[in-house]
């Protein structure tokens, strides 16, 4: 039977970036001399899955959600008020992700260094009959190991570049705290944009698409269709607001060629049911593109489930009313059948009289709130109620998440499923297509023959089975109608911190905070009132970070405007 390897990592809910990131199958020792590391082929690949072991945490960085307009951290001491707060900045900032990243980065440019010093001799020495497989299996792991040592570095380049803006492309293996990274400059945005595009043309002309020759592949790695969406992604970031005014050369129509050669591929299409892409058996759907798979734990749930359930310690992150409201409202005749939808609206009556009902059914899988059965019980956010202030540690909003969040979990017994993080989905990648297509050709327009516009893109996630929103016109589709789907689409999943950002859209950062606040009148009966939670502070500058204080005081770079 084929032994399949997972890329495995504990979580925290505590702090943004964990320091050590190893693969629990696959860690090598420390005290591995560097002759044999590189020339034993057992050992070499610890260095890739090293690099693996620098990807981000996207149950650690989901942190960074109670940092936008879409939600809360019910802990006080949450690192993302530092945000909400403005009182980050260049010597203190919690998403401190430099030394990882670079990091990353260098296990990446060891591999790249060392990479034919192979030894495949034991190997081929021990074939005694015709059944050579071994051999060349590994032949050709090594070969792939490169390809994915380009797209791994491609991805921190990313990740640096999206934080930064400009960063230094370093091609050695530098030590991070090496004298050497003062002869190095900041390359201009513009640069680092094409040299992480050329990483990912050349980790794909390594990888396959069709890797069905190859089936000791393990699940987990990079993917020739990773490779694309990770290219898609880069280039919606580089034909943005906020990086076109730092120089980038980027189109959209650039931006709308990459993403359309994720969907050419035809190895993906969304999953028939939304919820289960955030569920136990998510790494299976075939809407995922690159995930991550991390061992059994609970510490989300324990964060994250309703404090009415024994075993929760309020580290939630809890959905704001202002993303709540994001969601429409279905219209319906007289027998039931759906005609239409509009947006949320306080001053409808009937919106405001019943919020919960008939909304977008990507709600009740995002948002767990009063009334509803979670876990075979009622949750009441009312005040008073189960899960309701003023008990301890209660949401502030009034909701609490279920995206991500898995159900199945009890604390009590201390069950610990394996959880996988999605880091690119076939639904972002019609959406970032819809985007790019509509700000290059307008809402109708394919002049590239790609067979698909951004209007039929959009209402193609909004269609899916199990969503079935009503499809929108051309006339309705603009920037404002494609932010609001992708933050209803993708929200809690990571983007919105960085959405926000490459739109110059901060007044939804800087717009105060909403909570709902809900009073039970007995029966069935109960008052909704929106009040203010909290003013936040956002200002232009804080688009891109500031470079940490140690590497401007380390090489005398300029900082970033504004810090």
């Amino acid at each position: 039977m084929k032994k399949v390897h997972y890329i495995f990592i504990l979580f925290i809910t505590c702090c943004f970036s964990c320091k050590k990131d190893y693969l629990d199958v696959k860690s090598e020792q420390a005290d591995m001399p560097i002759d044999m590391m590189y020339t034993t082929y057992t050992y070499v690949q610890g260095v890739i899955w090293n690099a693996y072991g620098r990807l981000p945490n996207g149950f650690n960085y989901n942190i960074l959600e109670g940092a936008t307009d879409n939600a809360e951290c019910t802990n006080v001491n949450s690192a993302a008020q530092y945000y909400n707060d403005g009182i980050w900045n260049q010597y203190m900032n919690p998403d401190n992700s430099w030394g990882d990243l670079y990091d990353g980065i260098r296990q990446a440019n060891l591999y790249l260094k060392n990479k034919g010093r192979a030894d495949l001799s034991p190997i081929r020495d021990k074939i005694t009959t015709t059944d050579s497989t071994s051999y060349y299996q590994a032949i050709n792991n090594l070969k792939f190991m490169e390809g994915e040592a380009y797209f791994l570095k491609a991805f921190f380049y990313f990740e640096l570049v999206k934080r930064y803006g400009g960063v230094p492309i370093v091609k050695e293996a530098l030590d991070e705290n090496a004298e050497e990274w003062a002869k190095y400059q900041r390359n201009p945005l513009n640069e680092c944009i094409q040299y992480i595009a050329t990483l990912c043309d050349s980790a794909a002309g390594i990888i396959p698409a069709d890797m069905s020759s190859y089936s000791w592949y393990e699940s987990g790695r990079v993917t020739h269709g990773a490779i694309k969406a990770l290219k898609a992604s880069v280039l919606l970031y580089a034909a943005s607001p906020l990086f076109k005014d730092a120089g980038s050369t980027i189109t959209w129509a650039d931006a709308a060629k990459a993403a359309h050669d994720v969907i050419a591929l035809n190895a993906y299409s969304l999953d028939g049911t939304y919820s289960n892409l955030f569920g136990a058996d998510n790494a299976g759907s075939k809407e995922a593109i690159f995930m991550r798979r991390y061992g059994g734990q609970n510490s989300y749930e324990a964060g994250n489930f309703p404090i009415c359930f024994e075993g929760v310690n309020g580290n939630s992150i809890t959905p704001s009313q202002n993303f709540v409201d994001e969601f429409e409202v279905l219209v319906k005749d007289g027998s039931g059948q759906v005609t239409g939808s509009v947006p949320f609206d306080w001053n409808n009556a009937a919106h405001a009289s019943n919020p919960y009902a008939n909304r977008d059914p990507r709600f009740a899988a995002t948002v767990i709130y009063n009334g509803v059965n979670y876990k075979s019980t009622i949750i009441q956010t009312y005040t008073g109620g189960n899960s309701g202030l003023p008990k301890l540690n209660a949401t502030k909003t009034g909701y609490y998440l279920s995206k991500y969040v898995n159900p199945s979990v009890d604390l009590v017994n201390n069950t610990t499923p394996n959880h996988t993080w999605i880091y690119f989905r076939y639904a972002g990648i019609l959406l970032d297509y819809a985007e790019a297509m509509f700000n290059a050709y307008g809402p109708t327009g394919d002049p590239q023959g790609y067979g698909k516009t951004a209007l039929q893109a959009l209402n193609e996630v909004r269609d899916r089975a199990g969503v079935k929103m009503p499809a929108l016109t051309a006339a309705q589709l603009n920037q404002t109608a494609l932010e609001h789907e992708r933050n209803v689409e993708l929200g809690f999943e990571g983007h919105r911190f960085w959405d926000v950002r490459r739109w110059k859209k901060g007044s939804y950062f800087s717009a105060p905070l909403r909570r709902m606040e809900i009073t039970y009148n007995g029966g069935s009966s109960y008052s909704y009132a929106v009040k203010k939670l909290e003013d936040r502070v956002y200002h232009d500058y804080m688009n891109w970070y500031p470079i940490p204080q140690s590497e401007i005081i380390k090489t005398g770079w300029t900082q970033n405007s504004g810090w």
